[in-house]
């Protein structure tokens, strides 16, 4: 039609996508029990078909086909394939949490080098099981896009307000650490052990001694957090 503009998703704002994807959320939580099933089912079936696929690969019609439901289906609970793989990784963020159940954890220094390892092989662990999720969220955070970049800070934060709580802790110095000070120190921590942990989960067999890695991880964390 002359003068008609073609709307692609570049053209649309990241704030307007995220604001679509939860209305497509709510629209499917209004359906009920058979509608949370149905999108259940194709948020399963994408994260099989991630077991042998690049989610750069995926199609709602393959999720679908996957899922014995049509595409049409689909798009009654995600707008597109992003917004299925963003649903996927925000589920994660239930994952981290446990690190920090254990009140004494990172705390008690007969056990500090311990409890440092517990912790870099226990973010490892989560990489293992959620790894080509994990890639994805950071290449679209690392792209621009928003939605992914809070899912970034959302899973992160029970991780750095752990770290945080417990470098002003141990910092009983003439000159204790300020909060904003011991926060970034965290960040830089935690996103050291991430980038080290997506390396190991790309080239396992061709990174250089991971348990090595690990150990080195571990003994850094012990020593920002020896009294």
């Amino acid at each position: 039609m002359a003068g008609s503009k073609r709307v692609t998703k570049a053209s649309v704002p990241a704030a307007e996508r995220a604001q679509r994807g939860q209305k497509l959320v709510k629209k499917a939580m209004a359906l009920g029990n058979k509608g949370n099933k149905t999108r259940a089912l194709l948020m399963a079936s994408a994260r099989r078909l991630l077991d042998a696929n690049s989610p750069l690969g995926l199609s709602a019609a393959a999720i679908s086909k996957e899922a014995g439901t049509s595409p049409p289906t689909f798009y009654v609970y995600f707008e597109n394939v992003e917004d299925i793989l963003w649903a996927l990784c925000e589920e994660i963020s239930q994952d981290v949490s446990h690190l920090f159940d254990d009140e004494a954890f990172l705390r008690v220094d007969d056990r500090l080098e311990d409890d440092a390892l517990a912790f870099v092989r226990g973010y490892c662990a989560i990489w293992a099981e959620h790894g080509p999720l994990l890639l994805y969220r950071n290449m679209e955070a690392d792209r621009g896009n928003k939605r992914f970049n809070q899912l970034v800070l959302r899973i992160a934060l029970p991780i750095l307000e752990g770290i945080t709580e417990r470098i002003v802790e141990a910092d009983v110095g003439s000159q204790p650490v300020s909060r904003v000070d011991a926060n970034a120190e965290a960040v830089v921590l935690v996103s050291a052990i991430d980038r080290i942990a997506a390396a190991l989960h790309l080239w396992p067999d061709e990174s250089l001694m991971p348990e090595v890695l690990l150990r080195a991880e571990a003994r850094v964390l012990t020593r920002m957090l020896r009294r």
